[in-house]
């Protein structure tokens, strides 16, 4: 059995931040926050703090081992590789985990991704980076682009820089080389957070500050980031007509929807997958089997069904919190509402009656509505809630959660505001986007 050891190199003193292994983050040492997530790796066998001075261990999680480190490897002027040469040759494992403590965040998802790579047996290594896609120089020269033909920073070829995070190696490799990089690296992209490593003084008030950081949040409040369309030009000042999608936006039918696809698949006894459907929820039915590569000749049947399982199961259909009062709240100042949706007229209709205030939407637009019979990604929709309220395209902003709600939006003119609480995945495209309802009114509102 493949065995996994981890080491973290600690003494008392440093020269440019004086006992900073020791200083106060959060509620413990700065060196404790990595032994504590190394401790959470479930590949990692074994943890050791290689040390000459055994009593720092009484400042680090129970279950950390010592690893005796000889005085004189102590030294300013011992070199990286003569250091973690004894710590290797002095460890029982196959694949030898290297961290620092002046790395305390460093997550555990990240230390194990490097340890699967090298246990697959197609790495040898893996190390920590964090990617820069920038214009970068080296050596007086630009190094990824040419001046005179720039590119756009998200086309350039990234560079990755080493964080000093972790390096993940097999011990036979180590005493060969005596590198820590072998031939077959495999580089694990960790967040700005993670790539924090502490030297200077400076360093460490940035962890300071970063130690409740959480990168992958994306939810801001209205006065840390918003695009305000209200506000974009002179012929944008006033948003007086928010038209909304249904499914994703104003009600949670993903459910139902899987449910009744998958009733009408096994009575028909096909085949065609929920994940293809989901992908092109907000296009007229009939264009989503079109669009899905099913048999026309097994269209109406497919619908009646969906229509009929959806029809009696119409009670596992809910609303998002706060819906009603928002939509009160909009039209408290003067803000016109509709509803443009690719469901069906009366299944609409039944769902409005059940769930929503009686004449909250001014306009209700399903594809039975539309002469041309262009329902979404086509703007004909839109456009038609927009002229039966008499409003300019230019002062309407559109809410939806697909792509297709995306592209009618800008094919009609209209703004697009992106429900983040839906069933799609804009991440790459949204302009505008918010994860509740109640952030949204406030914006609009405000």
């Amino acid at each position: 059995m493949i065995k996994v050891a981890a080491f973290v190199p600690l003494k008392l003193n440093s020269r440019r931040l004086p006992n900073k292994n020791f200083l106060r983050l959060g509620n413990y040492p700065l060196a404790y926050h990595v032994f504590n997530t190394l401790l959470t790796v479930e590949s990692v066998d074994s943890v050791f703090c290689y040390t000459s001075q055994p009593q720092v261990l009484s400042l680090l999680p129970s279950n950390v081992e010592l690893l005796m480190r000889p005085r004189h490897l102590d030294g300013d002027g011992v070199k990286a590789n003569e250091l973690f040469l004894y710590a290797v040759e002095n460890i029982d494992a196959d694949i030898i985990v290297l961290c620092h403590a002046t790395g305390p965040f460093i997550g555990a998802d990240s230390i194990n991704k490097g340890i699967q790579a090298v246990l697959s047996g197609k790495y040898d290594c893996a190390f920590a980076v964090q990617k820069h896609q920038t214009y970068s120089w080296f050596m007086d020269k630009p190094l990824n682009y040419d001046p005179t033909n720039m590119e756009q920073t998200q086309d350039l070829a990234p560079i990755f820089c080493e964080t000093s995070g972790f390096y993940i190696f097999r011990k036979d490799n180590y005493l060969k080389s005596g590198s820590r990089i072998g031939a077959t690296p495999f580089m694990v992209e960790v967040d700005v957070r993670e790539s924090i490593d502490i030297d200077e003084p400076a360093d460490f008030n940035l962890a300071s500050h970063m130690f409740s950081y959480n990168p992958h949040v994306t939810s801001y409040s209205r006065d840390t980031f918003f695009v305000d369309l209200a506000n974009q030009s002179s012929q944008h000042k006033n948003i007086s007509h928010v038209s909304f999608d249904l499914d994703g936006v104003l009600i949670d039918s993903i459910e139902l929807m899987d449910e009744s696809w998958a009733y009408a698949m096994k009575i028909m006894d096909l085949r065609y997958p929920f994940s293809e459907y989901k992908k092109r929820i907000g296009m007229p039915f009939l264009e989503i089997l079109k669009s899905m590569g099913v048999d026309k000749k097994y269209y109406a049947e497919i619908e009646e069904l969906y229509n009929r399982y959806s029809a009696e199961n119409i009670d596992k259909i809910k609303k998002f919190m706060s819906i009603n009062d928002g939509l009160k709240r909009l039209k408290s100042v003067g803000i016109k509402i509709s509803l443009v949706t690719s469901k069906n007229k009366d299944r609409t209709s039944e769902i409005m009656s059940r769930h929503f205030d009686k004449d909250i939407f001014e306009a209700i637009i399903t594809p039975a509505d539309i002469p041309s019979e262009r329902g979404k990604p086509n703007p004909d929709p839109i456009l038609l809630a927009c002229v039966q309220l008499g409003v300019d395209p230019y002062n309407t902003l559109y809410v939806g959660d697909m792509e297709v709600d995306r592209e009618a939006s800008k094919r009609a003119g209209t703004h697009f505001v992106y429900a983040n609480w839906g069933y799609g995945d804009l991440t790459k495209v949204k302009d505008v986007w918010f994860n509740c309802f109640d952030d949204l009114v406030e914006f609009i509102v405000s």
